[in-house]
């Protein structure tokens, strides 16, 4: 049963993680972008947008429940 508790309810050790993995993905949205304008379609640019979208969103929560 505490298992359970404590996927639901992550420690603040790793949300830190999860948002530091996360803060070194985005330094890779640039490069990814230009990629995918260069070798993908209009729909794989609007994919990853999406995702980008959902990350940040991610990012703020995360933030929220690590600041006192």
């Amino acid at each position: 049963m505490k298992n359970k508790i404590k996927e639901n309810n992550p420690s603040n050790e790793e949300m830190n993680e999860a948002y530091h993995t996360l803060v070194e993905w985005t330094k890779s949205v640039p490069d990814a972008m230009e990629k995918i304008k260069r070798t993908g379609t209009k729909e794989d640019l609007v994919k990853y947008k999406k995702q980008i979208r959902l990350i940040v969103e991610k990012m703020k929560e995360i933030e929220k429940r690590l600041k006192p």
